[in-house]
């Protein structure tokens, strides 16, 4: 557990009112208020892996293009499926065909053999124990691309909610710490906001590299995956009255 942030402001002169988030409160010299906002994040370790590979391919022609980058992905999906990995754990992420134009500096015949390109990716959920095992089926079955490891857990609500019940729990307790140092006593609870920062899908934060073609001649080199711990974080806003 780190708490990222902590800041407290007690509001004890006299103003018309206070709009907090677009809540009202009045305050006042016999309405007096503190207001708090706390950040917690908690941790886990990462028990899912969501592994992205593809195959990107150029080529002269539309057809000729897309028959290569069908071979090549009907080979990859083999080979991770002939590793153990079940069909239910991949997913199609991206399916694209572009047609180029000339480039400046770029000779005429590589223009002609690079008119078209297809790219294939595909997300594949598996245990973390896993993920360096799917990397290297994919690379061996000729996998040219590996994007985002993505590390997460079963169940990203539960952490979440962890780390909400944490910020609520420290709200309280600042705000009980500063007016007892005041002499002031804590009041009832007046506004409450959750202000949690979701993340964007999973945390990608993992490896991130574009690899170059692995000739079959050629050994396939051997990567190595190291897992990253899950974060989650929530932000709580809390106004409560001075007794």
């Amino acid at each position: 557990m780190n708490t990222k942030s902590l800041c407290a402001l007690i509001l004890l002169a006299s103003f018309p009112a206070l709009t907090a988030f677009g809540q009202d409160i009045q305050v006042s010299r016999t309405n007096k208020t503190i207001e708090v906002t706390v950040t917690q994040t908690v941790t886990a370790e990462p028990e899912v892996a969501v592994v992205e590979v593809g195959y990107n391919n150029f080529g002269p022609t539309r057809d000729s293009t897309v028959d290569e980058n069908v071979r090549a992905s009907n080979k990859i999906i083999q080979g991770l499926m002939d590793g153990g990995i079940p069909e239910s754990a991949i997913e199609t992420e991206e399916l694209q065909i572009q047609q180029y134009g000339p480039e400046a500096n770029v000779p005429a015949a590589e223009t002609r053999q690079r008119k078209f390109g297809a790219n294939q990716e595909w997300d594949i959920h598996v245990p973390v124990a896993k993920a360096q095992q799917t990397v290297n089926l994919a690379i061996a079955a000729g996998a040219n691309e590996v994007e985002d490891i993505d590390w997460t857990v079963k169940d990203p609500d539960a952490l979440e909610e962890k780390a909400i019940a944490q910020a609520v729990a420290k709200v309280r307790e600042t705000a009980t710490e500063i007016l007892s140092g005041l002499g002031e006593k804590l009041g009832g609870l007046l506004y409450a906001s959750n202000m949690s920062r979701r993340p964007k899908g999973w945390p990608f934060s993992g490896m991130q590299t574009q690899m170059a073609s692995v000739s079959a001649r050629r050994p396939v080199p051997k990567l190595r995956l190291f897992p990253k711990k899950v974060e989650k974080q929530a932000t709580v806003h809390v106004i409560f009255a001075v007794e």
